[in-house]
């Protein structure tokens, strides 16, 4: 089915442009590694266990500290066992000299899930360059980073973890909105490179991320109209 604005051919023309193509979807390779920065995380974790699912087995998550707290370390343990080699890396996607140190495994890198990122709500009023800078960092220059380090590499997918905050807002959270606003940006520029990049504008995930580990937030989705999305589903 087609959608016409105002008789337009050519509004049209343009719609038809943007149907999904028809190419055949991604086969993970158990030979190739795959990477998830902020991959200690919740979503992080929820996404390797996913990969291993598909099929991969060599997962690399950085974080800033490469060390898995207990609850992290049960599901890595579990990976494992399905014959998955996990790679933990110490590595602030931030920092260019600390990415410098992933480069060993763009040989055989297919697919890179960027997920890092960080929260400092406030109003506006309230935020100094330095709360903003701190939550912008992690997606705008961890994205850059990325993607000078893997652009001659041959992936199968550069999938950044973008917000509906970047499309909506939301109270607060101005810094974060323009850091996925960046994303969602970069992804179309990669797009233009003949690169893979897609830009995911996730809602506020239940159990697991962010949103979920502050108080009430639940709730507060909920009353702003927003459903949870089920990592189990």
């Amino acid at each position: 089915n087609q959608i016409v604005l105002r008789g337009s051919e050519r509004t049209v023309a343009r719609l038809t442009k943007l149907k999904p193509s028809n190419e055949s979807p991604i086969e993970l390779s158990a030979s190739s590694y795959y990477m998830i920065t902020g991959g200690l995380g919740g979503l992080g974790l929820l996404f390797a266990k996913w990969l291993v699912e598909q099929g991969a087995r060599k997962i690399i998550l950085t974080s800033r500290s490469g060390k898995a707290n207990d609850d992290a370390q049960a599901i890595l343990e579990a990976l494992k066992a399905e014959g998955a080699e996990i790679i933990l890396a110490a590595a602030d996607v931030s920092s260019p000299s600390c990415i410098a140190a992933l480069a060993q495994y763009v040989p055989q890198l297919k697919g890179v899930i960027h997920a890092a990122g960080a929260l400092d709500d406030a109003k506006l009023v309230d935020l100094d360059w330095d709360r903003y800078v701190s939550v912008m960092t992690p997606k705008v220059d961890g994205t850059w980073h990325l993607h000078e380090l893997t652009k001659a590499a041959n992936l199968d997918f550069f999938v950044l973890f973008s917000s509906i905050t970047s499309i909506l807002g939301n109270t607060g959270q101005s810094n974060y909105g323009a850091a996925n606003a960046f994303m969602d940006a970069f992804a179309s520029y990669r797009n233009a490179l003949g690169l893979p990049g897609l830009s995911i504008n996730w809602g506020p995930w239940s159990q697991v991320g962010m949103a979920a580990n502050i108080a009430g937030a639940d709730k507060y989705w909920l009353n702003s109209g927003f459903g949870l999305i089920n990592p189990q589903m």
